[in-house]
């Protein structure tokens, strides 16, 4: 079975000439700053994955209700749009999923919810996808002193060439290692932005369409780089994290369908 992806080419060659995604795609695309971001499928294999539903008073659930339909999809997801068959995962640890999962559903107390785990097709072991969560544990001043650290340290050399030399020659700043700690400054520091700010958790009340939208521009950017998913916070949950994978065939549900009321 094949799942067709959603992709609309020209309106991200469109946006790429908007300021934001215009330095986003020269800081990341054009510089390789996006591989510190890139994450393979098979490098997330030591994690648990899975996907939660809130289940009616009678329902016994199987597999195909945790896989994503066009006619159930009835509004905007982060990245997709109503309708887009994407898979959306939780992944982590056992709890974590779990509990990353009744969130994200909104799941109450009282009400029967249905869980089930996933595993990553093997034959999908090197699609590649966009971690934006890659900087979410370390803080601007750490990201600040790496590079601040180097600064300083040539400048002594410097100094300390003037003072054996007696004038001022010119010095050849360590070019190359200065743009590999620029580019991962911005990497991270661009990401841990993206992250803290934009994602951030909607209520019902807000146009989710129109919310939604630059999320969803940014998945079509991603994709027309070749990737194959996205891994990014939740904003309901502080555990476990998210996964949206653009091909819902690339993750199969397996093992026992849990549901039990909350």
């Amino acid at each position: 079975m094949t799942c067709t992806i959603f992709i609309l080419t020209p309106n991200i060659e469109k946006a790429k000439k908007c300021t934001f995604l215009k330095v986003y795609d020269d800081l990341f695309n054009q510089h390789s700053g996006i591989e510190h971001k890139t994450v393979k499928i098979k490098e997330l294999k030591s994690c648990l994955i899975g996907r939660g539903t809130i289940l009616g008073d009678s329902e016994s659930p199987n597999y195909e209700r945790f896989i994503p339909k066009k006619e159930f999809i009835k509004a905007d997801n982060r990245f997709s749009p109503l309708g887009i068959e994407w898979l959306y995962l939780a992944i982590g640890s056992e709890d974590d999923i779990h509990e990353c999962t009744q969130k994200e559903c909104r799941a109450e107390c009282g009400q029967r919810f249905g869980f089930c785990h996933f595993e990553f097709d093997s034959s999908k072991d090197d699609l590649k996808l966009v971690d934006l969560t890659i900087a979410d544990d370390i803080s601007y001043t750490k990201l600040n002193s790496q590079l601040e650290d180097f600064v300083q340290s040539e400048l002594k050399k410097g100094i300390k060439l003037e003072k054996k030399l007696g004038f001022a020659p010119k010095y050849a700043v360590n070019r190359e290692r200065f743009e590999q700690l620029f580019t991962v400054w911005v990497a991270y520091t661009y990401t841990k932005l993206l992250s803290e700010q934009i994602f951030v958790s909607l209520d019902d009340t807000e146009d989710k369409s129109v919310m939604y939208a630059p999320f969803q521009t940014m998945a079509q950017y991603y994709i027309s780089l070749g990737y194959s998913g996205i891994v990014f916070c939740s904003t309901v949950c502080n555990v476990g994290k998210n996964i949206v994978l653009f091909d819902k065939t690339i993750a199969k549900p397996v093992g026992v369908i849990e549901h039990y009321i909350l």
